[in-house]
């Protein structure tokens, strides 16, 4: 590199810019790197025209005859260079000749430097990743250059700033250089430079000609007439034109080539739509382990800590201009480890802006697109940013700024054609993390002051909007009125439900930020009105996490009544995750509160609830106890929802303890009620009793019907809990029938959406249902692996560890490894007697009678099967028919 009197020019801050400049973009020429490669030295000397000219030509120590001629157009330089090979010299030209470059043969009528040449900038050595995206572009054009299929072949280049789009087309052009011979042109329009203009067509079409060998006297003034010349220029011929930061489809046209045979490469972050023949390659950030790998090329990988670098990706969001420019500092500071690093951009205030490297930043690339929006889009863009979820629609976006939907739709494409937006399902739009945390730098809160709160009431009266079609099969209270603001319509409950499943997590996001930026009341509001469909379709944990958040900011801010109805759907959970004692004890303070305030209606759903925790419990007289002062207040209020919610409670309470004719005539009552309000997920509660009920009399005809209904409806609701519910009570009506495959199916069913649920309870009363049915199909071994993962499951749950153990002692009579029948039967008895489940009282008694008439004591098992015909007699059990035959076979001997 040499520079010299005459070329030396300083710029504004003292340095030889322009110069240095130069003498860099002849250094970065294609055409020296390839001299070199063909090259069996190890040297190649390139110089400036004027250097050639006024030095090397007089010098006495080079020959001036044995360097080559070479047009070069790196970025915004054009000029010629003159490439030398020291150690091993092209041949001398004949003395007065016009040395010429042998790579690029004169033809008549065309400039000698105008065919074959390479003005693209250096490929990456450490390209790293898109290999699917490359194959697939490079393989498409590939094949049709080869089958002379290629007409003009167009692939647009497009993405967020700082995707590596001119580094991926640089990579993509030399691997399809070879099918170009007649040129490979590399054209930068400075869409988005910092300190340049875009070039306007006609001067990218004057640089374009130049490189072609057009004078500058003859190329014309007309825009029109130049791009008319430049197609003519590349008729017949096979060039690949790589056009960079485009800014739109006015800059391209004029540009593109008229003739078959060429290819145009064309990067930019707009997505250019208009130009409808053309194919597209969209980059998105890396993935993973190639953000990984990416950093591994540009830095030293053995001194990295075991999974930090995975850390620093997901902070650099995985965007390849953060990484390279991570890299970059972390090769300026040998001292330095990943994990400060990442603590520094962990605690930046402004990550984007840490996210840089001597003059370059994030920021700044960020910058060159916001500054490109007109106002209104450039608000919206900052106000994204207030949204707490992943994904955005028009609607909510609409709320959020404050304006029209049709309005916010238009600028929201605007964005997402600048790729500031995701789109990743139709309408529904999404801020990279990088994008979010530069839009959240941008963020004015004296101009963007209510956004989030027009925001939160739109969702809202949106929910309540949507709970229309969600109805609840008991009382719900609403903590405040209806809201005068735009919320969106449902027509069905299909499109009511999809709303709330995609918008899930997004309202879970928005009640959490809520409680951090002290809209408490506002986040209790929302938590109440999105329980209903987080219970219906089993997001358990997602209805917990959110729930006991809001209850903690709740009871800091003295907000008696969102703390009373937030406990009661808060002990609703606990009891459907299996925390009974906390459920109660949540439960009995909510009453407190509603009792307080005077708030009978709230009361009522409250007592409603503890009593089925009672259930649970196996508190048979507290569990009715408590519906029956429930459904008293409900009738006291002319409640009719809340009467048909307790009497199918009372339902399972009563056949639980084998009150079989109070549980058939409540439950149906319950679904009469309940169908003639048209609430289905009531009917489908009140019909799973009826069927609970109706089985234990061993009805089992209209068990299967009531039970098969109930199937149908929960499917149709989307209710995981209450379909796994009428799954695993058809089993066992089919078990009773004997017909164990179908029984075995069912059950299978349930058990897999317990699972699911994360309910144990529930699973473990699957497994017992299949160890019982393994038993009756002679399959021990399995029974018994199942009757004992129950047993684990159903903890201190004495009513199921009852059945449990009655199952376990079964099986023992017959197959002596799983244990002493006549200890586990006694163990079931002793539990069954202390909650007061009778059903299995009897099955106890029956075993210990069957156990004693094994052991051969005849007068012991007489005994105790006849207290158990005298309880099954009394409550009416369809299990008399096989006692009573025992006792009668006994008599006989």
């Amino acid at each position: 590199m040499a520079l010299h009197a005459g070329e030396v020019a300083y710029d504004d801050q003292g340095a030889t810019g322009p110069a240095i400049n130069r003498t860099f973009r002849l250094l970065e020429a294609p055409q020296l790197k390839s001299a070199l490669a063909e090259s069996p030295g190890t040297l190649a000397l390139i110089t400036s025209a004027w250097f050639f000219d006024e030095v090397v030509r007089s010098s006495n120590v080079v020959d001036a005859t044995t360097f080559r001629p070479v047009q070069v157009a790196v970025k915004e330089t054009t000029t010629t260079g003159w490439i030398s090979l020291p150690d091993h010299p092209y041949p001398p030209q004949p003395v007065g000749g016009s040395p010429i470059s042998p790579r690029q043969p004169t033809e008549a009528g065309t400039h000698s430097s105008a065919r074959g040449q390479c003005t693209l900038p250096r490929d990456l050595p450490v390209f790293t990743g898109r290999a699917k995206q490359l194959a697939a572009l490079t393989s498409t054009v590939a094949t049709a250059a080869e089958e002379s299929t290629l007409g003009v072949a167009i692939h647009v280049i497009d993405g967020m700033p700082g995707t590596g789009k001119t580094t991926f087309a640089v990579h993509a052009a030399y691997s399809l250089a070879a099918h170009f011979p007649d040129g490979q042109i590399f054209l930068e329009l400075h869409g988005h430079s910092p300190s340049q203009a875009p070039v306007a067509p006609a001067d990218a079409l004057a640089s374009l000609l130049l490189l072609r060998g057009v004078p500058t006297l003859a190329i014309p003034a007309d825009l029109d007439d130049r791009s008319r010349l430049w197609r003519e220029k590349l008729a017949g011929k096979k060039v690949l034109l790589l056009l960079d930061d485009a800014v739109d489809e006015d800059q391209i046209r004029p540009l593109l080539p008229g003739g078959a045979g060429s290819l145009v490469l064309i990067t930019g972050r707009h997505r250019l739509e208009s130009i409808a023949d053309a194919g597209r390659v969209s980059l998105q950030t890396l993935p993973a382990a190639e953000a990984a790998a990416m950093f591994d090329r540009y830095t030293f990988p053995e001194q990295h800590e075991p999974g930090a670098v995975a850390e620093l990706m997901t902070l650099c969001g995985n965007l390849p201009l953060a990484i390279s420019l991570t890299a970059g500092r972390l090769r300026s500071h040998p001292g330095w480890t990943l994990r400060q690093l990442a603590d520094d951009l962990n605690c930046s205030r402004n990550r984007l802006k840490t996210l840089r490297a001597d003059n370059r930043s994030v920021a700044a690339a960020f910058e060159l697109s916001y500054r490109d929006l007109n106002p209104d889009q450039q608000r919206l863009f900052r106000r994204l940013s207030l949204h707490p979820g992943s994904h955005i629609d028009v609607a909510a976006a609409a709320a959020l700024d404050g304006n029209d939907a049709d309005a916010t739709r238009e600028q929201l494409e605007v964005l997402y054609l600048n790729h500031l937006l995701d789109e990743p399902s139709p309408g529904r739009y999404r801020l990279h993390d990088l994008t979010q945390a530069y839009s959240r730098s941008l963020t004015d809160p004296d101009t963007d002051d209510g956004a989030f709160e027009r925001l939160l009431d739109y969702y809202l009266e949106t929910v309540r909007a949507a709970n229309h079609f969600a109805a609840s099969p008991i009382p719900r209270l609403e903590l405040g009125p209806q809201l005068p603001v735009p919320s969106r319509r449902f027509d069905t409950e299909g499109e009511a439900i999809a709303w709330l499943i995609a918008e899930r997590a997004t309202l879970g996001a928005c009640i959490s930020s809520a409680v951090g930026q002290n809209r408490v009341r506002r986040a209790a509001e929302m938590a109440a009105a999105l329980y209903p469909f987080l219970q219906q379709h089993g997001h358990w944990h997602d209805a917990h996490r959110i729930l006991q958040t809001v209850l903690t900011a709740v009871q800091a801010a003295g907000d008696r009544a969102a703390e009373a109805a937030t406990r009661a759907d808060l002990g609703r959970v606990q009891r459907l995750l299996g925390r009974y004692h906390d459920a109660a004890a949540t439960l009995a303070r909510a009453r407190d509160l509603y009792f307080e305030l005077g708030n009978p209606l709230g009361e009522a759903d409250v007592l409603n609830e503890a009593g089925r925790v009672e259930l649970d419990l196996s508190n048979f007289a507290g569990g009715t106890a408590y519906l029956s002062r429930a459904h008293q207040l409900y009738e006291e209020l002319d409640n009719t929802l809340g009467v048909a919610a307790t009497l199918t409670q009372l339902t399972h309470v009563q056949y639980r303890s084998c009150d079989l004719e109070a549980a058939r005539r409540n439950a149906e009552r319950g679904l009469e009620l309940y169908r003639l309000l048209g609430n289905e997920p009531g009917e489908m509660g009140a019909l799973l009793a009826v069927g609970c009920a109706q089985g234990m009399s061993g009805n089992y005809a209209c068990a299967v019907s009531a039970l098969t209904q109930a199937l149908s409806l929960s499917m149709k609701l989307g209710d995981r809990y209450g379909e796994a519910r009428a799954l695993n009570n058809l089993g066992r009506m089919h078990f009773d029938c004997g017909n164990y495959g179908t029984a075995d199916s069912y059950y299978s069913r349930a058990q897999v959406i317990y699972s699911q649920l994360d309910y144990r309870a529930r699973v473990a009363v699957t497994l017992t249902n299949l160890g019982r049915l393994h038993h009756a199909a002679g399959n021990h071994r399995l029974a018994f692996t199942y009757l004992t993962r129950a047993e684990d499951l159903f903890g201190d749950d004495q009513s199921w560890q009852a059945e449990n153990l009655n199952n376990l002692g079964s099986l023992a009579l017959d197959w002596p490894e799983a244990g002493d029948p006549a200890e586990l039967h006694s163990r079931a008895l002793d539990m069954a007697r202390a909650v007061g489940v009778r059903l299995q009282v009897g099955r106890a008694l029956e075993g210990l009678g069957r156990s004693a008439l094994k052991a051969g004591d005849e007068a012991g098992g007489a005994e105790y099967l006849r207290q158990a015909l005298a309880l099954y007699q009394k409550l009416a059990l369809p299990e008399v028919a096989a006692v009573r035959a025992t006792l009668d076979g006994l008599a006989d001997t």
